[in-house]
């Protein structure tokens, strides 16, 4: 890589970096490290969420559920992911059946890990865009099922769909962001919670994480996460 070559992480860091401080939190504290994990995730996501509301409330839109779905933060390069409508009546339902998430956590042999990611983040997300909304993922590729079923509590009707077609073109990548600023949210939440519940012994997971991190990808995959939100937020007392 050329020395003034810009550093892009991908999907591939963002699920990464979650798999080692899964890893290293239930390692560590067991059952109890389970249950950090499965917090740091909802505050993760709440924060995601609660951004998405900031941006449509910014833009005069309402919290309804066509924009909890327009107003989404990233999207998948093509060929990256492969998703599948399952339901629009009476209930929105759709799947998932190839999952860059997934890929990477079997890729570094840490799905054991990874995994927990699943299990209450886009429930977070959506709830984090409205505090009435919440869904359920049924199924899951990484525990071993064949596709991700996300269960959205609502109808589509074809008004809807029109409408979110819509509000997407009119939205176009404005609301997206790029996997640098993602992985390095990531970093910063986790490391804020995790510290926070943990104290010293939060840093040192913390540091274990950071160190597998930049022995799989290199320390510049590391700076440009704290080039992102600065270096402090991430090493704060």
């Amino acid at each position: 890589m050329s020395i003034n070559e810009p550093i892009y992480c991908s999907i591939e860091h963002h699920a990464t970096l979650f798999a080692l401080f899964s890893k290293h939190t239930i390692e560590t504290f067991k059952e109890n490290g389970s249950g950090l994990i499965y917090k740091a995730v909802d505050i993760y996501g709440h924060e995601r969420g609660n951004r998405m509301a900031e941006r449509a409330v910014e833009n005069g839109d309402s919290l309804n559920f066509v924009n909890s779905q327009a107003y989404g933060e990233w999207a998948p390069q093509k060929g990256e992911m492969e998703m599948c409508l399952i339901s629009t009546n009476p209930e929105f339902i759709n799947g998932v059946t190839k999952c860059p998430w997934c890929a990477a956590w079997k890729k570094h042999d840490l799905l054991e890990y990874g995994r927990n990611y699943c299990i209450n983040i886009d429930d977070a997300v959506f709830n984090g865009f409205n505090s009435n909304f919440h869904m359920s993922a049924t199924s899951n590729l990484s525990f071993g099922d064949d596709h991700c079923e996300f269960h959205w509590q609502t109808p589509l009707t074809e008004k809807a769909a029109k409408d979110l077609a819509n509000k997407k073109k009119d939205l176009g990548a404005s609301c997206t962001r790029d996997f640098n600023f993602h992985t390095a949210h990531l970093l910063y939440s986790f490391s804020k919670t995790i510290r926070n519940e943990l104290s010293s012994d939060g840093n040192l997971i913390i540091s274990k994480v950071l160190d597998d991190y930049v022995k799989l990808f290199g320390h510049e995959y590391l700076d440009v996460l704290e080039s992102e939100f600065g270096e402090e937020y991430f090493y704060a007392k």
